[in-house]
């Protein structure tokens, strides 16, 4: 009796080692399938890496390496979110081919020696008398200081927000490359549209207007030097307010959506000193008997909507943006004909 309850035992005991040892046969063997289901699934995502690295210089994709650097990205204060759309490819052909258009309107011999635009409105005639200096060394001081004032705004979203502040204080070097290339998009738009109203409109300057028309006070004329060779008919829209206030839209744009600085009392500091530095840019124009109050304001409009709202709208307002390449599009590009015609042309798809 005892020696079958030890048999027993002994059955039930080898029984279960067996089950065991299959049992742990059969995980290895999975361990082993499935080592080598990884083992080959790491090998074609790592191809698959090779080539979407292969394709990361492409402008606004950012390489396979940048996503999974993300997390050490993302230590950086003023990191480029998720949300914004980059730079694209789209966007620079389009920059291109717009930058291509304001050379081709310099370059082209257009007759713009005659105004189309000769008359003064009341506003503008009140505010040209009580702003316009007397002497021509001040309108030539205040006509330098206007201009240094606006390469102070173009300056300040390219050297004191992307290059200073982001790359070089927060090491966000992708954040600033991203704020370069959008601002300069934003100065091509703006120098298109002002080459393009400056090119319909062809309002006569101030100054050319007093040379023609002189006033019975000898001290409201112009100089006889300035009289020689008074310059081309372009003062509407005004091109100094167009690229301050483009400059000023810009920085308060990254201001107000990215805190540069870090703290909000300094970053709205910036939006007004930018804005502030571009009406006095303008109203400098005003005095120095170049342009009248109507182009400055003008410019700045034009100045606002391309450095602040247009990028905006493109980028830092996050989630989806306008499509860039619509069903059709139409774009005027100087003309000139035999003898003294000149005219538009009209480029685009349809």
């Amino acid at each position: 009796m005892r020696a079958l309850v030890a048999l027993s035992v002994l059955l039930v005991t080898t029984h279960a080692s067996a089950q065991s040892s299959e049992t742990s046969s059969d995980v290895s063997d999975a361990e082993v399938t499935d080592t080598e289901s990884t083992g080959s699934l790491t090998t074609n995502d790592a191809e698959g890496e090779d080539v979407v690295a292969s394709l990361g210089s492409a402008i606004g994709e950012p390489s396979l390496s940048a996503i999974e650097d993300m997390p050490r990205a993302s230590q950086h204060r003023l990191a480029w979110r998720e949300e914004w759309p980059r730079y694209s490819f789209d966007e620079a052909a389009l920059s291109l081919g717009l930058g291509l258009l304001v050379v081709a309107a310099e370059a082209l011999p257009t007759a713009t020696s005659r105004p189309n635009w000769t008359d003064v409105n009341a506003l503008d005639g009140a505010v040209h008398d009580g702003l316009r200096l007397n002497l021509a060394d001040q309108r030539e001081s205040a006509r330098i200081a206007g201009d240094v004032l606006m390469w102070v705004d173009l300056g300040i979203p390219y050297v004191i927000d992307a290059l200073f502040a982001t790359g070089i204080g927060d090491g966000s070097w992708d954040t600033a490359l991203q704020m370069g290339l959008i601002s300069l998009e934003a100065n091509i738009v703006a120098l298109v549209v002002w080459r393009v109203t400056s090119l319909l409109a062809r309002r006569e300057r101030p100054l050319t207007h007093d040379c023609i028309n002189p006033s019975s006070d000898p001290l409201r004329n112009p100089s006889a030097v300035e009289c020689v060779n008074p310059p081309s008919p372009q003062s509407f829209s005004s091109n100094t307010a167009v690229n301050a206030f483009t400059g000023a839209g810009l920085t308060c744009l990254h201001h107000t959506t990215m805190s540069i600085f870090g703290d909000e009392g300094a970053d709205a500091t910036a939006c007004v000193g930018a804005i502030t530095i571009a009406s006095v840019a303008g109203l400098l124009r005003v005095m120095s008997n170049l342009e009248y109050l109507t182009d400055v304001v003008t410019g700045a409009a034009i100045g606002l909507v391309s450095g602040w709202l247009l990028p905006w709208l493109l980028h830092y307002q996050g989630g989806a943006r306008p499509e860039l390449r619509p069903a059709v599009a139409a774009i005027p590009v100087p003309m000139v004909g035999a003898g003294n015609t000149v005219g538009l042309d009209v480029v685009g798809w349809f």
